[in-house]
């Protein structure tokens, strides 16, 4: 059997920039003089040389062409369209050198040249050159807004074809924010765009579009798109990138579990890789065959690739890279009972992992996302207003069209604003809502494999009474999952009678395994009490996965008390602690996020709640610090349940 791990092999959705440059074409021709015209005419023909070189994988011949160009247009005005020309295929041969400074001291001179000459077509280019460079360092959130600014400028060029490539890139942003929805939206009209005026390129959207469907688990389809990239590839200057698409069908039958057929496509992928010195595509090759050679049993081959892989990861600094290289490193030693290695390499993917996308660089992009949303809407309402401006000026010509004109662009305005307005406080309310859904559907589908897998062996164990218990707890959870997870609030009633359910399923899957109760104080009231729906299960849910690890016997108590206005939800365990848990590898790689959200959710639900105070983390039992185990407590002031605010409410 083959590991799939969410967040692991998919890294090779990377490989959707496919170094999607913007070039375009020099002028028909300059000249003052004969001898400028002549070099124009000579330097476009280097170029044109330049660029099928670099397409075929002939760097270095396609490097010695731009040399000498980029000399004698150096401050040259009247050959400033030749030398950007030139400045944006140098900073495509270093990127794929994976020199990434080099690359993007190339791209910022591009720019410069392009501000000079007010070239908005070029200016754009760079704007999505740097932005790949960003992306290929994992500085995820300058990526995308290097990508928003380029998208822009082609927008008000009305530049379809580069807005394809634009769109293409973004769509892989999109998807380091684990929005597959919006990733596949942007891709799909990438591919729709050149389809129809871009033939030539729609290979690379394909490819990524490839990617995108191994991510969705939609293995077959993947294949068939894959290999009508592959074939569009191997159409164009005999395939010199076809690489990408071979490491990619690698990926794809490694998931479908034909390792040897992985173990061909990733071979022939690294083949071609080094021919072309493209590092990214070897490294990837690398540590896929090293898994498929784990995979096969045959250990001292996997090292061997997945050291290789480690090493040129560190040598041209790609932290995505390093990161995917070190968590194929932990399930190797795994295998050969190495556990200090193992660790080893856990700790450096997880130290990687999170200075790659942490929250703040998540909240940056979404940021940026909907700033450039509101932009484009203030952008189309002056052109409203602008509209308005023109009829008013042609009201002093017709008096009788003019008012009618003029009240036609008010209407339109004011529509327009009112509109504007209205979609800002929808995008902030959905927001927060869509957070609020998020928490409450993400079910960890283990879990419910698990609790209906137990079903058969009650049954088997000739225990019909302890089974159908166990089954009417899990209906009775799912209902009420179901029925909350349209609300913003429910009473705490309910809330506790979710967590009790979710226990009981628990205990059954872990017989004799942790004892656990729930106290309510008797002055508080839960019927008449309103929370936000799910928000202590997330908490019950950390200690039980992450508390009990190693624990023969363990005990969970959840307390409910108020004091005043405020509401104290308390979760304590007898695990082993949060430092224990930290140092153990997890197949929950999400749930330490878990605290964070449930304070941001109760931000959002209580307007005066502190941050440092409405969730308090502490190791040890509140009576007996120096006892093992973790104490989670709640504070926020609930709302007062109502029939009125509970129908409203849905």
């Amino acid at each position: 059997m083959i590991d799939t791990r969410g967040l692991g092999r998919n890294i090779l959705l990377v490989l959707l920039a496919a170094k999607l440059l913007a070039c375009g074409e020099g002028p028909s021709g300059y000249s003052p003089t004969d001898k400028l015209a002549l070099d124009t005419i000579t330097f476009r023909a280097e170029l044109d040389s330049a660029r099928i070189f670099f397409r075929t994988g002939r760097v270095q011949e396609a490097d010695s062409l731009l040399r000498p160009i980029l000399r004698h247009t150096n401050g040259v005005p009247e050959l400033r369209k030749q030398r950007m020309h030139a400045l944006a295929l140098k900073g495509q041969i270093h990127q794929r050198s994976s020199q990434l400074d080099s690359a993007m001291l190339y791209n910022r001179e591009l720019m410069a040249v392009a501000v000079a000459a007010s070239d908005t077509f070029w200016i754009a280019g760079a704007h999505t050159n740097i932005g790949v460079v960003h992306e290929i360092r994992g500085e995820y959130a300058e990526a995308l807004k290097e990508g928003l600014a380029s998208l822009h400028l082609k927008e008000l060029r009305g530049d379809s074809i580069a807005m394809a490539r634009t769109l293409h890139n973004i769509s892989l942003l999109q998807w380091r924010r684990d929005s597959l929805v919006q990733a596949l939206d942007f891709l799909q009209r990438s591919i729709a765009i050149k389809r129809k005026l871009d033939p030539g390129s729609v290979h690379s959207s394909l490819n990524g579009l490839g990617v995108l469907l191994i991510e969705a688990g939609e293995l077959d389809s993947a294949v068939v798109v894959l290999k009508e990239s592959l074939a569009k590839e191997d159409s164009l200057d005999d395939g010199a990138e076809r690489e990408m698409q071979l490491s990619n069908l690698g990926l794809v039958f490694e998931r479908k579990g034909m390792l040897d057929s992985a173990a061909h496509f990733y071979s022939e992928a690294l083949d071609f890789s080094r021919e072309h010195g493209n590092y990214e595509v070897e490294i990837r090759s690398l540590y896929g065959l090293g898994d498929v050679r784990r995979a096969q049993g045959r250990y001292n081959e996997a090292k061997a690739l997945l050291d290789s892989s480690l090493a040129i990861s560190k040598r041209i600094d790609s932290m995505e890279d390093m990161k995917e290289a070190h968590i194929s490193l932990v399930y190797l030693y795994e295998h050969l009972n190495d556990p200090a290695n193992a660790l080893r390499h856990f700790r450096s993917y997880h130290t990687l992992r999170d200075t790659l996308m942490n929250a703040e660089v998540t909240g940056r992009m979404a940021e940026l996302g909907l700033r450039y949303d509101s932009e484009k809407k203030d952008r189309e309402n002056a052109e409203l207003r602008a509209q308005q401006e023109l009829a008013e000026l042609r009201a002093d010509r017709n008096s009788a069209i003019a008012i009618g004109t003029g009240m036609l662009a008010l209407a339109l305005i004011v529509l327009g604003w009112t509109m504007l307005q209205r979609n800002r406080q929808r995008a902030r309310q959905r927001e927060a809502e869509l957070e609020q859904q998020a928490l409450r559907l993400q079910m960890d589908p283990h879990f419910l494999f698990n609790a209906l897998n137990t079903v058969p062996g009650l049954y088997a164990s000739g225990d019909p009474a302890a089974a159908n218990d166990h089954v009417g707890h899990l209906s009775k959870f799912l209902r009420l999952v179901l029925e909350t997870s349209r609300r913003r609030t429910i009473s705490l009633a309910q809330e506790l009678e979710l967590v009790e359910h979710y226990l009981q399923i628990c205990a059954n899957r872990r017989p004799d395994k942790f004892t656990w109760e729930l106290k309510v104080m008797p002055y508080v009231r839960p019927d008449r009490l309103a929370v936000p729906p799910m928000l202590i299960q997330p908490v019950v849910e950390n200690a039980l996965e992450h508390g009990f690890k190693g624990v023969q016997k363990g005990h969970l108590s959840v307390l409910v008390d108020l004091a005043g206005s405020v509401l104290h939800l308390e979760v304590q365990d007898n695990g082993i602690g949060r430092k224990a848990a930290a140092q153990r590898p997890s197949r929950h790689p999400g749930a330490s996020m878990g605290i964070d959200l449930v304070r941001q959710r109760i931000m959002l639900f209580d307007k005066h709640a502190n941050g440092s105070d409405a969730v308090q983390v502490k190791d040890g039992s509140p009576v007996d610090p120096s006892r093992p185990g973790t104490t989670v407590t709640l504070r926020f002031r609930p709302q007062i349940q109502t029939e009125h605010a509970e129908a409203r409410d849905r």
